[in-house]
């Protein structure tokens, strides 16, 4: 069995991949079944100021904290969407659970129409993402969703979202699955998704199963 190791960054986002990887690893093997990870937690407030592009400033601190576990044998899932532009730029021996690179094999897999992307705004503005969806076309987000979505992100990152946020955000997957394929990119945004179509992909979520399949195949 290979190894995973989860790189801990925000406190909230770390712990909800945690419980999906139990809740995942239950469901397939039951009885009292734990799912087995090392967690290498850092202080999230000496990366966060830096994200998404900072990478003189973030790539050094990256390889000293995971040197230990550079290797081929063990498989790193980050809780952090935007991170992993700055791991492209690095070269490691361990594998990384890379959701843009989960996302281009499961849009290999479906039928698709439009992409919409729910992220940050970085997100909706930059084309690191877009790119690996050469090809399809995308949605863009009026400018006020995509505001409220960046609030929401924030307000989630605190545990200070109100029903009615988590009510108008599922809403608003909602409206835009009908007719576009919807992305959640922003791990915060996984954890208050409620919303189970199969128009709307979660890059968390596929995060989380590849994780399961690397370490128990």
């Amino acid at each position: 069995m290979k190894q995973l190791v989860i790189l801990g960054l925000g406190a909230r986002s770390t712990l909800f991949y945690q419980e999906k990887l139990h809740e995942l690893y239950f469901n397939q093997e039951g009885q009292y079944a734990t799912f087995p990870f090392i967690l290498k937690q850092l202080d999230f407030n000496a990366i966060n100021p830096y994200l998404p592009s900072n990478t003189a400033v973030i790539s050094p601190i990256l390889c000293r904290e995971l040197k230990v576990y550079n290797s081929s044998e063990v498989n790193l899932l980050v809780p952090n969407i935007t991170i992993h532009e700055i791991f492209d730029s690095m070269q490691f021996e361990l594998h990384i659970i890379h959701p843009y690179k989960l996302l281009v094999t499961e849009l290999a897999n479906k039928i698709i129409n439009n992409l919409v992307f729910f992220g940050t705004k970085y997100t909706n503005d930059n084309s690191n993402i877009a790119s690996y969806c050469a090809g399809l076309s995308i949605e863009k987000l009026r400018k006020d969703e995509i505001v409220f979505l960046d609030d929401l992100r924030k307000k989630v990152y605190f545990n200070t979202e109100t029903n009615q946020d988590i009510r108008t955000y599922n809403t608003m997957i909602a409206k835009y699955s009908e007719n576009n394929t919807v992305i959640i990119a922003c791990t915060e945004l996984s954890i208050i998704n409620t919303n189970s179509s199969e128009r709307v992909i979660d890059l968390a979520l596929l995060q989380c199963r590849n994780s399961l399949e690397l370490v128990t195949n």
